[in-house]
Order: C-alpha cells, then structure tokens, then sequence
C-alpha cells in the first residue's frame, strides 16, 4: 500500500468508513481487469438482487454507529451503482465489536431496555433515522430488508428480564462445569424463545413502512446443544438420552426440531406482517439443524449463506451451493478487510473479491438469485470501490 493509500484509509477510517461507499470511484487496477477477463463466464450473470447488508452500528467507525447522513450517502451511492436491495443490521453485539453492543432502534417493549444500546443515534426516538432512510430507499427503487442475529445476546443483559434463557451448552465432560458458547442462546429455552419472539415483534411493529419487503436473521439452530432443556425435550421426544445418541441420531432430531421452531418463528412474523417475506441465514451445515429440503415448507424465501467469510475453495464453495438446493440463495458474500473482535475473518482485497465474484459467475447451478455484499463499516476505501466495480459483471 503507497503512503497515499494508507493515509487515505486512515482518514476514511476517522471520518467513518461509509465516506468510501459515497465515492462510488471506479477502479483502474489492471489486475481486477484482468479477473474479469478472465472468468470462463462469456457473459455477465442475471440476478434478482444485488446489493450492501450494512451494520446500523455493527462495525461502525463512531460509538453512535451510522448517521443520517451516513445513510443517506450511502442510499445515493447505491442508486448510482443501480443496487437493489439494502439490509439493515438492526443489533451490534460487543463480543464481535466491543464499541457497539445491543439493539439501535427505539425499543418499546421494557422487558428488551437492557439490551438497548443507549449510545445508538438510531436508538433515540429524537435521532431515529432508519424510518426516513426506508422511505429514502424507496425513492430511488432500493427495498429494504431488517436482518438480526437471533439468539446471539449479551448474557449479563439478557439475565436481568430474560432468567430463564439459556446458552448453548458443549457435550458435559466428568468433573468439569458445563462448557456454554459464550454470547450464543438455545431456542429449546423457553426464556430464550420469548426473547426471540419479543425482539422481532418490537422490530417489525416499529419499522411497518411497506418498503420494508423482507426480514433476514441467522442462528435459529441446534449448533449440536446439549444443555439442559435441549436434553429435557429430546428425551421427552425420543424416550432416549441424548448423551447416548449417536452424531447421525443428534443430526436428525436437530432437523425435525429446529424445522418445527422455524415454522414457529415465520408463522409469527407474518401474523406481523403477513407478506414479508423471510431469509434465513444459513449454509445448512449439519450441525445446525437447518434441512434444506423442508426451509420451503417452514416459510423460508430465500436462503443467506455465508459466503467467504471464512477460506473456502472454489469447489468448496460450489459444493455448499449444490447443498441448499432446492431453494434460492442470496450469497451473504464478506468483502471485509477489517477483522472482528474474536472472528477468525478471511480478510479479502480487491483482487480477492474480483476472483470470487469470477467464482460466482462461473457457478452453474439454478439457485442463485442474488448477491448482498457485507459490510461497508469493515472495508476499506478500495474494497468499496471494487465492489463497485465487480458488480458491473452482473445483470440485474
């Protein structure tokens, strides 16, 4: 990196990274040209929708998170660049991001006070911006999705009003206290499960624009628990102990559970909001619970999966997409260079993110229906711009 490079990235990084979004500079990198070259694809790939999934706080460069203006820079890049879709993550968590932690909205429901974050601009009914930023998007042909990270909580929050939600737990070892993935909740809890449910109906109730087309959330799933009510409800289902069921045993109850628990949650979005439609961010590995052939029949739209936020190869890559078949995916694809607290991130650069989106277009499968890119607050000034640029290969 040249010393003007640098000093603009730390200038970027001072005046708040979306500074970068707004220039919308189309890049001159001969290597990116030559990725683009290069794809075996002869033609660029149509899509549904392309576009940001942005942190309303989550990785933002202020303590406040975003500003209005913040947004609304980012809306007119967008339109320039002809993006389609925007998704707002409406929560930061401090174990990713210790500046940023809770909701950034203008919570009603008391019993979800604690987990407000009261240094949020969102946040405060007096400097709420998002209602205005929705209908902005409108404006400029940009629907909006709200996306949240369900049952990824902070545990000393969640213990003032929430006492009987529960961490998901490690198999127990003899002699040792349980092993609880810290920050990371169990649905079988029924303390969990009204956190759950609490925290989306303040959401919709509270942002009900019609441009509000989808709602997006992850981590609705069994990550192989072992805790107390996960144990309770298996022997409750099975007559059998989970402690002495095999991995293949675990799997296939964790899909039938978790299929009945995202039935729930859908079903009580859309007694919110009855046409929203609802993505769920997966990649419907084992351990999740998450079956791909019964998503549809829960009232899953399209799939979010993770997509190069971790190495990957190409073949790996094609793979995971052959998995969540039958449905549509919208690739949650990381273009971040700027790495969170306790995340094992694969840092990407703008040849990295021209060779992917090559990997993209070259993917021969039917259920690719779009990419949102992630997330803008942790990327630098020439991640931005080749985003930009590399999106030109799509047609949308």
């Amino acid at each position: 990196m040249s010393k003007l490079d640098r000093r603009c990235f730390i200038e970027t990084l001072s005046r708040g990274a979306l500074a970068a979004v707004a220039s919308g500079q189309a890049l001159t990198n001969p290597v990116l040209a030559s990725e683009a070259a290069t794809s075996s694809s002869s033609a660029s790939r149509r899509l549904k929708y392309v576009g940001w999934e942005v942190g309303v706080t989550y990785q933002a460069t202020e303590p406040g998170g975003l500003s209005r203006d913040d947004m609304m820079r980012l809306l007119d890049a967008m339109a320039r660049h002809r993006m389609n879709l925007l998704s707002l993550q409406m929560l930061g968590f401090g174990h990713f991001d210790p500046q940023h932690d809770g909701y950034c909205w203008p919570v009603a429901n008391p019993k979800l006070r604690p987990l407000w974050d009261s240094a949020a601009i969102n946040g405060r009914p007096e400097t709420e911006f998002v209602r205005e930023a929705i209908r902005s998007a409108a404006d400029r042909g940009i629907e909006v999705q709200l996306f949240m990270n369900w049952g990824i909580w902070n545990p000393e929050k969640v213990r003032q009003t929430y006492p009987d939600a529960g961490l998901l737990e490690r198999r127990p070892q003899p002699d040792r206290p349980p092993a609880t993935r810290p920050w990371f909740y169990c649905g079988d809890a029924p303390g969990t499960w009204r956190l759950g449910i609490d925290e989306v109906t303040d959401l919709l109730t509270y942002y009900s624009d019609s441009n509000v087309t989808s709602y997006g959330f992850e981590n609705l799933c069994s990550h192989d628990c072992f805790c107390p009510a996960t144990r309770d409800k298996y022997h409750a289902e099975t007559g059998k102990s989970l402690l002495e069921a095999s991995t293949d045993e675990r799997n296939a109850w964790s899909k039938e559970r978790i299929s009945v628990l995202l039935k729930r949650y859908v079903d009580h979005i859309r007694s919110i909001r009855p046409n929203l439609d609802v993505w769920l961010h997966t990649s419907c590995t084992d351990d999740q619970g998450h079956d791909a052939k019964r998503l549809r029949a829960c009232g899953i739209n399209y799939l979010l999966p993770h997509t190069f936020h971790f190495p990957t190869t190409k073949d790996q890559f094609y793979r995971s997409m052959e998995r969540m078949e039958p449905n549509q995916c919208v690739l949650h694809f990381s273009a971040r260079d700027i790495r969170p607290t306790n995340y094992p991130l694969w840092i990407q650069t703008p040849e990295s993110i021209a060779e992917k989106v090559g990997w993209v277009l070259d993917y021969a499968g039917k259920n690719l229906a779009g990419v949102l890119f992630y997330n803008p607050n942790a990327m630098s000034p020439r991640n931005v711009r080749a985003v930009y640029e590399q999106i030109r290969r799509f047609e949308w």
